[in-house]
């Protein structure tokens, strides 16, 4: 029995629903309380505390900006002048005898072939 119970996960209990409930309750009757005094029930952090700042949020990460390497113009969409169109070039590092040869990509047009 207890094995089956465990297959079936996670039950939520009574107490959540009685929370939030609970929660629920409070929250209208403090509102209907500003109401009636003529004011309204402070739901912001610059509501209920003036004066006060948050820290701003910490991004991990750098803004990304894109900027052509080549000027887009009337080459655009043609044959790469720097790899004539191949997108890279094979360099050759041969020595002592022995043929090393190894793809290296167009840096101006990103290994497309196509200029920008």
């Amino acid at each position: 029995m207890e094995d089956d119970d465990n297959r079936r996960g996670y039950e939520r209990d009574e107490t959540d629903t009685s929370f939030r409930q609970l929660v629920g309750h409070l929250v209208a009757d403090g509102d209907r309380r500003a109401n009636a005094a003529g004011r309204q029930a402070r739901r912001t952090f610059a509501e209920m505390s003036p004066g006060q700042f948050r820290q701003p949020v910490l991004l991990m990460t750098r803004p990304l900006t894109f900027t052509p390497t080549a000027p887009a113009g009337p080459v655009a969409g043609r044959p790469c002048t720097s790899c004539q169109g191949a997108g890279g070039r094979t360099v050759d590092t041969s020595s002592d005898g022995v043929s090393r040869q190894h793809w290296q990509s167009c840096t101006p047009c990103g290994g497309t072939g196509v200029a920008r």
